[in-house]
């Protein structure tokens, strides 16, 4: 059964090492331009505007910053976003940018940091648009300093806190976890087995999935979010027969959950959020990764099949640009990166760069924005991207197919 209309959401968390964070990853593509293209997201150098002959290549470039963790225990999430942005930045200037200027990134680093956070919101407190693909923590750091900025962020930053100059490139917090439900129910499955770290991301996962399960049990066992050996929690759910579990764990707990389950080899299937479905994360578990019945829900459309069918092709094409600029399959968090400049992208060509900031605001809410799928800010209440079509993936060393939400067919 292929359930094409399904909602998520993305919660990210990554890498093999201790991490901090919930973090959407996401969401959305690149516009339908940029799919046939490659080259570096901070490029300058192109050519032609449609319609309008060569454009001077001394036109001023218009330059976007970018809040990252690009360096220290979080850099796998800035550098990851920022690789997702190459395709349709490079497609972009190719065609003659925006109004004859090239787009670059001006990145500013925050080294996984707290106050490299602040530092780098201060740099850029007094610029129109901001893009920040920090952590969560690091990126409430800078929000204070950027009030009279309109920030497009790659976290779960407004889940559900509302914010009227922080607009979230990435699906409400609920929508990931309303497939771990969907799946149990599309399977038939009276209970599953839920393997929870017992702090603020863990307790967030499970709420979302407490809150759309309806009749649906769920066996949970809570680790602790520093945990390396998950075995007792894995045993009491296999000794429970549960038909699935799923990992409400990331970064290092998630592995450790991962690592049990290959040591004890159950049959029930094992399914991660799409916060673990990172080409760096998958590569960090390589010697351990079950081999069959390893399934991701991930908050970013990762093959044609998470896409309705008439997008699959721009699908496609993203994927064989992305290749060639990142030098492997896209993920979640590349995935996330391409959503954030395309809404920056479509904003500026939009509202412009230099109108004011509720003109901005007002233009997000009114305009429905084309990636891979078309997506908006339809609720004016809350500043979180919508339409963003779910997924359901079979993972295969560090590769994904689409797959069947009846786990028992």
């Amino acid at each position: 059964m292929r359930l094409n209309t399904r909602r998520r959401r993305a919660v990210v968390r990554h890498g093999a090492q201790p991490l901090r964070f919930a973090v959407a990853a996401s969401v959305v593509a690149v516009v339908a331009a940029a799919c046939g293209s490659s080259g570096n997201a901070s490029s300058a150098s192109s050519t032609t505007k449609p319609g309008s002959g060569t454009v001077s290549s001394s036109a001023a470039p218009i330059t976007l910053p970018v809040i990252g963790d690009f360096t220290g225990s979080d850099a796998f999430f800035g550098t990851g976003q920022v690789a997702g942005m190459g395709p349709a930045i490079a497609a972009l200037n190719k065609s003659g940018g925006i109004g004859g200027h090239q787009l670059k990134l001006e990145q500013c680093d925050t080294q996984s940091t707290v106050s490299g956070a602040e530092q780098c919101a201060t740099k850029f407190a007094s610029q129109p648009v901001v893009l920040a693909v920090s952590v969560i923590a690091n990126l409430k750091a800078a929000l204070p300093t950027l009030s009279n900025s309109v920030v497009l962020a790659s976290t779960n930053l407004l889940n559900p806190p509302y914010s009227s100059n922080s607009f979230q490139v990435a699906p409400s917090g609920a929508t990931v976890d309303d497939v771990v439900d969907q799946v149990a129910k599309a399977s038939h499955f009276s209970t599953i087995g839920i393997i929870a770290t017992d702090d603020a991301v863990g307790e967030a996962q499970l709420g979302f999935i407490k809150a759309a399960a309806g009749s649906l049990q769920l066996d949970t066992q809570f680790i602790s979010a520093s945990a390396t050996d998950d075995t007792v929690a894995m045993q009491k759910l296999i000794s429970a027969n549960v038909p699935m579990i799923y990992v409400a764990a990331l970064g290092a707990a998630g592995a450790a959950v991962i690592k049990a389950y290959d040591e004890l080899k159950p049959k029930m299937p094992l399914v991660v959020t799409g916060a673990d479905a990172s080409y760096g994360f998958l590569k960090g578990i390589s010697a351990y990764e079950p081999t069959s019945n390893f399934y991701t829900i991930p908050g970013t459309p990762l093959v044609p099949g998470d896409v309705p069918s008439s997008d699959a092709a721009k699908m496609s094409a993203y994927i064989s640009a992305a290749k060639a600029s990142i030098g492997h399959a896209p993920d979640t968090i590349n995935v996330s990166g391409a959503f954030a400049i395309d809404v920056a992208i479509a904003l500026l060509k939009g509202a412009g760069l230099n109108s004011s900031m509720s003109a901005k605001e007002a233009w997000l809410h009114s305009n429905t924005i084309s990636a891979l799928t078309n997506v908006s800010y339809s609720n004016p209440k809350l500043n979180v991207l919508s339409n963003v079509p779910p997924g359901f993936d079979k993972i295969s060393g560090t590769s994904f197919t689409s797959a069947s939400m009846n786990l028992a067919s």
